[in-house]
């Protein structure tokens, strides 16, 4: 399946298989540091317990996020990888066997998020294994020679408990911008409750959510000054 126009093809119904267990609910925050976050919710100024770089790629200009597909590097366990993700409306089986699918919200908008790791081997200059290019192509044409790195950025992650939930907290700085969420993952039937409770709480210890709920790659191009996305991110294929 082929790219028809630029926001048709992903992000639709298409028949599902049964959803994940579990769903990734995600607050992207607009503090001025991790800092500040951090001592608004009275944990003082602990070291992350861990910091990798991350590199984001796309289109120079960007055209990929928002079609849908996502390109990334990082450091997972010690070990570079590359990733590649794809975003759709509802569940889906139009899928490769070894892609893991879960749902993602942020905000009122929940996505299907389907994603390949490969893990980047040491004496390869190749970035992105067969099974992720046949992913993405199985969605749209990709100009592979043409992704353009964003990054390297050093990503801090801090563990965290809200409301009775384990939280990670994570703060991708690009310069003077830092890109900074929480994540807590959450049976599905709890999503809807658990994010009211957790929305209200940060609210309440004066943490800033943006006002556009979106993930980091979406906000990197646009504080890059990118027109990406649009108001409504739910994209048919």
């Amino acid at each position: 399946m082929k790219l028809y126009t630029a926001y048709s093809i992903l992000l639709l119904a298409t028949p599902f298989v049964a959803a994940k267990e579990k769903t990734n609910l995600q607050w992207a925050i607009c503090d001025e540091n991790p800092q500040q976050v951090l001592q608004r919710l009275g944990i003082g100024s602990p070291d992350p317990y861990k910091e990798n770089p991350i590199t984001y790629y796309d289109a120079q200009p960007p055209v990929y996020i928002s079609q849908g597909l996502m390109f990334r590097t990082k450091v997972n366990k010690g070990q570079p990888i590359s990733t590649v993700k794809a975003r759709f409306h509802r569940e889906t089986s139009d899928v490769p066997d070894g892609v893991e699918c879960v749902w993602d919200r942020y905000g009122d908008e929940n996505t299907y998020t389907c994603e390949k790791r490969c893990p980047i081997e040491e004496d390869s200059s190749a970035i992105w294994c067969h099974q992720q290019v046949d992913f993405a192509e199985r969605y749209q044409d990709v100009n592979w020679t043409g992704l353009k790195a964003f990054g390297p950025y050093p990503d801090a992650k801090w563990k965290l408990r809200i409301e009775g939930h384990k939280a990670k907290f994570d703060d991708v700085a690009t310069g003077s911008l830092h890109l900074m969420e929480v994540e807590v993952k959450v049976p599905k039937a709890e999503g809807d409750e658990a994010y009211q409770a957790i929305t209200h709480y940060l609210k309440s210890r004066g943490v800033i959510l943006c006002e556009r709920q979106e993930g980091k790659t979406m906000r990197l191009f646009r504080a890059m000054g990118y027109a990406v996305g649009g108001d409504d991110h739910k994209y048919e294929l």
